[in-house]
Parts: C-alpha cells; sequence; structure tokens
C-alpha cells in the first residue's frame, strides 16, 4: 500500500493524523516516516510541513529514522527499574549487541526506550510492536529474541 492509498482512506482532516502516521509508518520498510511522508500529508491536511514534523518529533512513537522490524521498547519507569529491569536492559543490550536507542545491523531490532507501558503489577515488562511482555527475566528474554530470529530465519527459507 502506497502513501496514495492510505491517505485516501481518511477526510483529509487534522484529527486523522495520528492515524495516518501511524499506518504510513507501519508500511513504510524502515518502519519509519520519511521527510517525503511528511510534505504528502501535510499537502493532503492542508498545513504546514512543520506542523506535521512537530508531531511526528513530539510523539516518541514516531521515528524519521530507519527502525527494525521488531521495535522493542523496554520499560524504564521506576517500578521496573526496582524489580530488576536495568539488569534485564543490560542483558538485552548484550544479546543484541546493540545499546538503548540503536538497531541491529540486520536491521530485525531496534531498542527503544518507554517510560511506562502501564504493567506495573506485572514487572518488569516490554513492549515489542504490539506485544506486551512481562514478568521478566533473562531466561524469557532470551526465548523471545530467539523465537523472533527464528520467525524471520523460516521466513528467508521459505
Amino acid at each position: 500500500m502506497d502513501i496514495s492509498e492510505i491517505l485516501q482512506k481518511y477526510p483529509p482532516t487534522r484529527d486523522h493524523l495520528l492515524l495516518i502516521l501511524h499506518e504510513i509508518q507501519r508500511v513504510n520498510p524502515g518502519n519509519n516516516i520519511t521527510h517525503a511522508d511528511i510534505r504528502q500529508v501535510a499537502r493532503y491536511l492542508n498545513t504546514t510541513t512543520a506542523s506535521v514534523y512537530g508531531v511526528v518529533r513530539y510523539y516518541s512513537m514516531f521515528s524519521l529514522n530507519p527502525r527494525g522490524k521488531y521495535i522493542i521498547r523496554f520499560c524504564k519507569s521506576p517500578l521496573c527499574m526496582m524489580v530488576g529491569a536495568f539488569n534485564l536492559l543490560n542483558f538485552l543490550e548484550k544479546e543484541l549487541s546493540i545499546k538503548l536507542g540503536e538497531t541491529t545491523s540486520d536491521m530485525l531490532f531496534t531498542l527503544e526506550p518507554s517510560e511506562c507501558l502501564g504493567q506495573c503489577d506485572k514487572a518488569p515488562v516490554m513492549m515489542v510492536n504490539e506485544t506486551i511482555y512481562y514478568n521478566l527475566d533473562e531466561t524469557r528474554v532470551r526465548n523471545i529474541i530467539s523465537h523472533l530470529r527464528e520467525k524471520e530465519y523460516k521466513k528467508q527459507q521459505s
């Protein structure tokens, strides 16, 4: 689906901006929003590129930089940190060979911070794309990453 098809799904009013941006980002191979996308959305909504750009920069769920297929949002709330998230974050960085805010060289994983994922009673927590994983420990994190890698390997083989 290209951007013009996405835009045609929505009336050209600013109250649809977030929905439009989410959908554009979801279909872009780099899991991001390009400057060309911003210009096209601004024209469609009859607004300035600066106002669309401002929305993209304001919300942490949007990115101008290419990211991995799997966006791992790791909760850094005080509660998660108190129950072991700091050590798990270090483990995850070693497992992926990247630091927070980086993307693996194969463009499979991007590791991003999150202030709170709203699952405090099940901390520590991380979100991979739209799926929340909770009650994490090193074994569970390793299994999640292994499962995603295996899934991608199988896709490449077929």
